[in-house]
C-alpha cells in the first residue's frame, strides 16, 4: 500500500474560528448503484442528483470517525466543519431509474391528539419511490480541511462505506491523495466566484446544501447540524446536462 506523504506539522488550528491554509485531499470512488436525494425533494418520492452536497460529504467523514471509535477526532472535526470546503467531480455519465420501496420506520411517538400509539416499538411500512443511478466512471470528492485534521480526515476518506444513501456502497479507487485545490470547474456555488468553462460544453444548475460559515451555531446533537440555522440551500453549477427518457433520465458530463 502506498504511503501518504506527510507535510510538516503546523500550529494547531482545529478550534472553532481558527484560520489558516487548507490541505486538499482527493478520494475517488466506484459505485455499483448510487442515489443522493435532491434536498428539495420529498423523502417518499426522492429525485436523485449526480453529485452530493457539501454537508453530506462532511457529515459522512464525521460518521466514519464515530463508527471507528474515534469520537475525539470526530468532535474536533465538527468544531471546524463550517470552515472546510468541498468540491465534487461528477462521473462521466449516469443512467437514472426509479425503484419502488417499502419504507420501514420504528413507531416511537404518540399520535397528535389521539394519545398513545398501539404499535410503539414496532415498524410502520409506507410506500415510496427513489431514483438510483448506474455510473460510468468514478465519483471524485475533494475536501479542503485544516492541516491539523488532515491525518484523520485522510483515514475517514479511506474507510468510507457509502456515498449518498446507505445502500449506495462505494469502493475507493487507488488511495487518497494530497492535491492542490481544483482550479477547473467541477462544482461551484453560482454567483460567488469567477466561473469559466470550455466553450460549447453544457452546464447544469442543481440545488445543494452547505454549512453557513459566519453564522455557525454549535448544537448539542451533531446531527441537528444537517438542517436548521446551520445550513442553507444554494444553487451549484456542475458540468454536463440531463436528457429525459421514458424510463428515467440520463446525465452526461460532456456532449
Amino acid at each position: 500500500m502506498a504511503k501518504k506523504s506527510r507535510a510538516k506539522r503546523a500550529p494547531d488550528i482545529s478550534m472553532p474560528g481558527a484560520t489558516g491554509p487548507l490541505v486538499w485531499l482527493c478520494a475517488r470512488y466506484e459505485l455499483h448503484t448510487f442515489s443522493y436525494r435532491d434536498p428539495r425533494a420529498a423523502f417518499s418520492s426522492a429525485v436523485a442528483l449526480p453529485v452530493v452536497s457539501p454537508t453530506s460529504v462532511l457529515l459522512g467523514i464525521c460518521a466514519t470517525l464515530y463508527q471507528a471509535g474515534r469520537h475525539v477526532e470526530a468532535e474536533t472535526f465538527l468544531s471546524t466543519i463550517h470552515l472546510c470546503k468541498v468540491k465534487v467531480d461528477t462521473p462521466d455519465a449516469v443512467i437514472f431509474f426509479r425503484a419502488f420501496h417499502q419504507l420501514r420506520r420504528y413507531a416511537t411517538t404518540q399520535d397528535k391528539g389521539k394519545g398513545q400509539k398501539a404499535n410503539i416499538g414496532f415498524t410502520e411500512i409506507n410506500q415510496g419511490t427513489r431514483e438510483y443511478g448506474l455510473l460510468q466512471g468514478p465519483l471524485s470528492i475533494f475536501v479542503g480541511v485544516p492541516l491539523a485534521q488532515s491525518d484523520f480526515v485522510y483515514e475517514a476518506l479511506r474507510n468510507r462505506s457509502h456515498i449518498g444513501t446507505h445502500d449506495s456502497l462505494c469502493s475507493l479507487v487507488g488511495n487518497v491523495e494530497i492535491v492542490s485545490e481544483p482550479a477547473e470547474i467541477l462544482y461551484e456555488p453560482l454567483g460567488e466566484s469567477s466561473i469559466s468553462f470550455e466553450s460549447g460544453q453544457p452546464v447544469t444548475i442543481v440545488t445543494l446544501s452547505r454549512f453557513l460559515s459566519p453564522n455557525f451555531v454549535a448544537s448539542p446533537s451533531p446531527w441537528l447540524m444537517a438542517g436548521g440555522v446551520n445550513t442553507e440551500l444554494v444553487p451549484f453549477l456542475i458540468p454536463g446536462k440531463f436528457t429525459g427518457t421514458r424510463a428515467g433520465k440520463i446525465y452526461r458530463k460532456r456532449s
